[in-house]
């Protein structure tokens, strides 16, 4: 305490004598455009527009998580700017809650994430019209229009990992026993007098695309249909502990 009163009373006493001496006080103001403002200037851009400055977010160990997933995926060319704009109110509200609350990587995740809504920062890049080429996009289109948001499905600092997104609305279980009924129903269409009902699924022209194997795809060069070498019935497709991305693209 008594130190910082020294280095208030010099401070005091250094305005006065420039104020008592207009050349000094001039000079000050010059070296202060010239050195200060540059030198501030510069930090800013950088901390506000250049990747490499993630990393200084670290400085509160609670936010290496965040960092460290950003810098895995395809938003690693991004500045965290980018997405959470640095504004007077974030430089005063993030400090205090960082000192108050030092909240864990997970706190802050459950309690801040829910406010921020990523839409309009997402077709920044992601423009509209090229998602809708994508079925998987085009289906859930609806599901964005009525929450304003991507990150329903997307975590912005992992974008590709959704992992979990699906089962927010698709109970893994229900989904297990629908995906075990498919091929009954393929058959059964088969059966019906429906053709190419394989290719639905198993082709490169298929909405969900389900990899067959090589021997499969060299009977389909060769002029074979499916059922001549799968003649007995077929297995239930289980989709346990599988991805839904490896055929929902």
């Amino acid at each position: 305490m008594v130190g910082r009163t020294r280095i208030v009373e010099k401070l005091k006493r250094y305005w006065a004598d420039l104020r008592a001496n207009p050349r000094r006080l001039k000079i000050a103001i010059i070296l202060f455009i010239l050195i200060v403002i540059p030198i501030v200037s510069s930090a800013w851009l950088y901390i506000n527009n250049v990747p490499t400055a993630n990393k200084l977010c670290t400085v509160c160990h609670n936010m290496e998580p965040f960092y460290e997933a950003i810098d895995q995926s395809g938003h690693r060319e991004l500045n965290c700017h980018k997405c959470h704009p640095l504004t007077l109110e974030a430089l005063i509200n993030e400090p205090i809650a960082q000192i108050l609350e030092n909240p864990s990587p997970l706190e802050i995740k459950e309690k801040y994430s829910p406010e921020i809504n990523m839409y309009e920062e997402c077709i920044q890049c992601h423009l509209p019209e090229k998602l809708e080429e994508k079925e998987i996009h085009a289906i859930h289109l609806g599901m964005i229009e009525l929450t304003g948001s991507c990150d329903t499905c997307h975590d912005p600092h992992s974008p590709s990992d959704l992992s979990q997104a699906c089962l927010k609305c698709h109970e893994e279980s229900n989904m297990i026993n629908i995906h075990a009924t498919f091929h009954e129903d393929a058959i059964f269409k088969v059966e019906s007098g429906e053709t190419d009902v394989c290719g639905q699924c198993h082709s490169s022209a298929a909405t969900w695309l389900i990899p067959i194997s090589p021997s499969c795809t060299q009977g389909g060069v060769e002029g074979k249909g499916c059922f001549e070498c799968h003649t007995s019935s077929l297995n239930p497709p289980d989709i346990t502990g599988r991805e839904c991305t490896e055929c929902h693209r």
